[in-house]
């Protein structure tokens, strides 16, 4: 009988060790913020516009041909998620309205009211200036970037973590007045 029971418990054991390996192949984290293509954030939000004062939880994932921009109020209140598929279509869905176009940005401020460059934002809250137009770039004492001057926009970080050993922001606000936004990052996933 207690070879039975410790042949089970071994069995267990390794039947246990094996569920949990990894399955296919392991991606090595990217050597640079710029080689990051693909990229997971959760974290807090809060967003100032004219009208409006809005504060919640967000989930951020982005591929480099698709992503998912979900916020949500207190207590589940107020979902809005924004998404763009391969084929490049935008959906932005909120309040039970779903509704489709091509710019993100453009549908977010059509519909909302928001001003709020995605295209930018893909950069900035990884702590890059968008590549496309002019940008000037302060840094602190520690030569750590303190902020960026984009398309009017001002993006200031004040903290930053350590993901699979890069600095990536943790604490960001981003205002171009009357608009302002404002993230806490609690967890980053990179590739």
């Amino acid at each position: 009988m207690m070879y039975r029971l410790t042949s089970l418990l071994a069995l267990s054991l390794v039947l246990a060790a094996c569920s949990t390996q990894p399955k296919g192949p392991i991606v090595p984290p990217p050597q640079s913020v710029s080689a990051i293509k693909q990229w997971e954030t959760s974290g807090r939000v809060g967003i100032r516009t004219p009208d409006d004062a809005i504060s919640g939880n967000f989930n951020w994932h982005h591929t480099p041909t698709t992503f998912s921009l979900n916020i949500v109020g207190p207590f589940g209140q107020g979902a809005t998620k924004l998404s763009q598929s391969q084929d490049n279509t935008v959906t932005l869905t909120y309040e039970d309205k779903t509704i489709t176009g091509q710019d993100p940005s453009q549908l977010l401020y059509n519909e909302l009211g928001w001003d709020f460059p995605i295209q930018q934002v893909t950069y900035w809250i990884r702590g890059m200036a968008y590549p496309e137009t002019d940008a000037n770039i302060e840094l602190d004492e520690e030569q750590r970037l303190k902020s960026i001057e984009q398309d009017g926009w001002l993006v200031n970080y004040t903290r930053f973590t350590d993901v699979d050993g890069l600095e990536l922001p943790q604490k960001i606000q981003v205002a171009k007045p009357p608009f302002k936004v404002n993230l806490i990052i609690n967890q980053w996933t990179i590739q």
